[in-house]
């Protein structure tokens, strides 16, 4: 779509809505942009692209937005049912999610990775290999930087992507050149409104690829398996239990690659990583499939993977207070996740949950707790409900506040044992997001760590 003197609506005012808006402006497109916050930092930003020439609305959306708009395009998060979006799509407006205005403004190729959990550690790695092999490549999407602000540097070759099931629910040509999905499992039932739904979104992803196209998938995992009859791509399947004729396994303890040609290529052993739990193992397998289809050099894959000490609130090293070790996994914002990190230890267990709960079951987790894990600790809105849901066998108890809960673990925990913070809910009950709520628990760890006492809630 050629933009210039088109009027078009952008629904969200995050850091998408923003670049969109100021994006569009450059186009030559009239804008109008509409958030439902009045917060003072969407007042920012408000203020900011008003400087710009953009108009903006905030509060209440009403249809009055839609009046002449020839296109609207969606930040993430904006659910796909509110009504100033559906009413849109009743009357042939076109809805384009950021990711596919971005796309649109581009022809470098994009590799897109997605999933319910290890998005982000894994995109992050395919950056690193591809910055390694002195690739021009760039990071962006649902990582942190919106896509549109990354498809304006020239030199770059590649687009390396992290998308969401918001972001692909909204697509019509986004099409990945390398896509990447690595597990499915429920996550955002507050957004969407059912698991087939997001099910649904998830597999959006391979919906423009072609045969000279590839597709990553994870078939360890069921609901991905049950999608890779559908995919045009080549698929280069990784699995740490079976040997696919073209993907990505485990063979005598080393992480292997075969693209269909009988020619198995070593890239390193698992023992290697330090990364911990299955689950970075699956992220880890997914890079280098992903890179050799790339043409990266399986040295270069090699001697990243294992220099990988992982990111800041995914199975964290803290500390070590009184021969316990500490570790934040504030970005376990699922159950799936949180029962994932589970399986990094085999030393007894102390585990910290709660928050807010985004619609998830927690039997899951539950059936999930093994004899290793000596308490579980709740806190904030869900802490009780799921501490109620844990088996018996284990200590329960519950804190209001997150300072409570790892004071409390303090208390418990002997020397040798671990104590894993990983909440498997959203952080919205007490923090603006899980970043803030994992440099709490680190703050409270210090300062358990230096004898200060931490008043309990």
């Amino acid at each position: 779509m050629d933009f210039a003197s088109k009027h078009v609506l952008v629904l969200g005012l995050g850091k998408s809505g923003k670049a969109v808006s100021l994006a569009l402006k450059k186009l030559g497109a009239d804008v109008l942009a509409s958030d439902t916050a009045t917060s003072v930092a969407v007042q920012d930003i408000a203020d900011e692209l008003s400087k710009a020439g953009v108009k903006v609305v905030l509060g209440n959306q009403g249809e009055k937005l839609l009046d002449n708009v020839d296109a609207v395009v969606v930040s993430p998060g904006v659910p796909s049912n509110v009504l100033v979006l559906e009413t849109a799509k009743r009357r042939g407006i076109p809805v384009l999610s950021e990711i596919e205005f971005a796309y649109n403004l581009t022809d470098v190729p994009v590799i897109a990775i997605s999933g319910t959990n290890g998005k982000t550690t894994t995109t992050t790695l395919i950056g690193e290999v591809f910055k390694n092999a002195g690739k021009a490549a760039t990071v962006a999407g649902n990582i942190g930087t919106p896509l549109v602000g990354a498809v304006d540097n020239k030199d770059i070759e590649t687009l390396i992507v992290e998308v969401s099931s918001f972001q692909l629910d909204t697509i019509n040509e986004f099409r990945p050149k390398i896509s990447v999905l690595l597990n499915v499992t429920e996550d955002h039932l507050d957004w969407h409104p059912d698991f087939e739904d997001y099910m649904r979104a998830k597999a959006r992803l391979f919906m423009n690829q072609q045969s000279d196209d590839f597709a990553v998938v994870n078939i360890d995992d069921p609901v991905v398996a049950r999608l890779v009859s559908d995919i045009r791509a080549t698929v280069i399947a990784t699995s740490k239990f079976t040997k696919p004729e073209c993907g990505v396994f485990i063979k005598d303890g080393r992480i292997t690659v075969r693209l269909g040609d009988d020619i198995d290529t070593d890239i390193c052993g698992t023992e290697e990583l330090k990364i911990l739990g299955s689950h970075n193992l699956d992220n880890v397998m997914a890079v280098a499939g992903a890179c050799c289809a790339a043409g990266i050099s399986p040295k270069v894959i090699r001697d990243t993977v294992i220099a990988f000490g992982g990111l800041k609130h995914r199975i964290e090293y803290v500390a070590t207070v009184d021969g316990v070790r500490y570790y934040d996994d504030s970005k376990a914002t699922n159950v799936d996740a949180t029962i994932k990190a589970l399986t990094a230890f085999k030393e007894p267990t102390i585990l910290l949950v709660g928050g807010r709960n985004k619609g998830n079951s927690f039997k899951p987790l539950a059936q999930s707790i093994h004899s290793n894990v000596q308490a579980i600790i709740g806190f904030g809105e869900a802490g009780r409900e799921i501490v109620g849901k844990m088996p018996d066998f284990t200590a329960r108890q519950y804190a209001e506040t997150v300072d409570g809960a790892a004071k409390l673990a303090f208390e418990r925990a002997k020397s040798g044992w671990i104590v894993l913070f990983s909440p498997a809910c959203a952080s919205f009950d007490a923090f603006s997001g899980y970043a803030e709520r994992g440099d709490a628990f680190q703050r409270v760890v210090t300062a358990l760590g230096e004898g200060n006492d931490i008043e309990q809630s």
